[in-house]
C-alpha cells in the first residue's frame, strides 16, 4: 500500500473525524484525506483568538470553501493561565484550547479529535504535545515527516504544499510579561508586510514594540538589496515598530522555546 494508502485506511477505521484545523500543510493535508474519506463524517474546527494570524484563519476558511468541506470556527480569548506568557505556556494553551475544541466536537456530534502532529515533531522541543495526548487528541499523520507530508500534498495538488510553517504569534513573545494585544496586532502586521513583499518564511518578535526579524540566511543578502528595503522599514515603524533589527542568526524552527 501507498503511503497515502495507509493514511485513507486509517481515518477510515475512525469513522468519524473532527480536524483541529489551522490551514497549515500538515492539517490541510489531514483534512483533505479525512473529508475524501470520511465524508459528511469529518470536519474542520479553527480556532479564532487574538494570538492566531487572520491571514492564516482567511486561508483556512478559502481551504474548506474550496473543497466543499464543513467548517466551523471556535472564538476564544486569552486563557486565564497564559496572560503571563509563562514558561510551560504552550503546554497550558493547548490543555485550555483543545479542551474547548473537543467540547465544540462532541456537541457537534464527532467523538474524535485529531490534529496534524508529524513524525518530525517529536524530535523537536514541543510541550504542546503532552497537553494533546492527556486529553487524547488523536495524530494519524505521526508516521509521516514533513517531507513525506509536503509529497503527498503534492500528489493532491493542495496549495498547502509549499507553505512555510507558522507557530501561533505568543511565541514572537518574551516569556514572563503580561501578553500586551497591540504587540500581538504589530506583530500580525509586520508579517504580513514582509510576506507581501515575497518573504514568506518570516519571524517579527516583538519585545516592547522592539521588533527583531528572522529570516533563512538565504533571503537576508536579497532583503537588504531590495530596492523596497528602507519602504518596508519605514512602514514598520508606521505600523508602531519602536525599533527595526534584522536577527543575523537567522531563522530558528524551534519558535516554541525561544526567549525572544
Amino acid at each position: 500500500m501507498t503511503k497515502l494508502e495507509i493514511l485513507k485506511n486509517d481515518i477510515k477505521k475512525l469513522e468519524n473525524l473532527a480536524v483541529a484545523f489551522s490551514g497549515g500543510v500538515d492539517s490541510s493535508l489531514l483534512l483533505r484525506v479525512a473529508a475524501d474519506t470520511l465524508g459528511r463524517h469529518a470536519v474542520a474546527i479553527t480556532l479564532k483568538s487574538p494570538y492566531m494570524s487572520g491571514r492564516e484563519i482567511k486561508e483556512a476558511v478559502e481551504f474548506t470553501r474550496t473543497y466543499g468541506i464543513r467548517h466551523e470556527i471556535l472564538e476564544l480569548g486569552v486563557a486565564e493561565e497564559i496572560k503571563d506568557n509563562p514558561e510551560n505556556r504552550c503546554y497550558l494553551c493547548k490543555k485550555a484550547v483543545f479542551s474547548r475544541l473537543i467540547e465544540r466536537a462532541k456537541g457537534l456530534g464527532f467523538s474524535r479529535v485529531a490534529d496534524g502532529t508529524n513524525r518530525d515533531d517529536l524530535g523537536e522541543h514541543r510541550p504542546g504535545l503532552k497537553a494533546k495526548e492527556e486529553l487524547g487528541v488523536l495524530s494519524p499523520l505521526i508516521n509521516l515527516t514533513k517531507s513525506e507530508i509536503r509529497e503527498l500534498s503534492r500528489e493532491l495538488g493542495l496549495p498547502t504544499a509549499e507553505k512555510p510553517g507558522y507557530a501561533c504569534l505568543l511565541t514572537r513573545l518574551p516569556h514572563g510579561r503580561e501578553i500586551d494585544e497591540s504587540e500581538l496586532n504589530l506583530i500580525e502586521a509586520a508579517e504580513n508586510l514582509l510576506i507581501a513583499s515575497g518573504y514568506a518564511n518570516v519571524r517579527a518578535r516583538c519585545d516592547r514594540k522592539n521588533i527583531k526579524l528572522q529570516m533563512p540566511f538565504s533571503s537576508m543578502q536579497s532583503f537588504l538589496n531590495d530596492a523596497k528595503f528602507k519602504s518596508i522599514v519605514k512602514q514598520l515603524v508606521m505600523l508602531g515598530a519602536a525599533e527595526v533589527t534584522l536577527d543575523l542568526k537567522g531563522l530558528r524552527e524551534d519558535v516554541l522555546h525561544e526567549r525572544g
